[in-house]
């Protein structure tokens, strides 16, 4: 796992988690909306909603493995 790889990785995680929240934030206002007659598209947020927050899961798991030994140090230098 090169530098290549830890050069995209952040910021594609950076938009996954821009477009989740976006996503997120449409499918809970979504019915308030409907209520004051504003239609929102539901069905593809929610389908962006599942599917970019899965590569979002499985895209952290790179990240952090790209971190392992950031990761142990910071905690190490916490404990003591």
């Amino acid at each position: 796992m090169g530098y290549g790889l830890r050069m995209w990785v952040s910021p594609v995680l950076f938009v996954l988690w821009l477009v989740t929240g976006i996503t997120g934030v449409i499918l809970l206002v979504a019915p308030l909306a409907a209520e004051l007659g504003v239609t929102l598209p539901v069905s593809l947020a929610d389908t962006l909603h599942i599917y970019l927050g899965f590569a979002f899961f499985g895209l952290s798991f790179v990240h952090i493995a790209l971190n392992w030994s950031a990761m142990r140090a910071y905690f190490r230098r916490l404990r003591g």
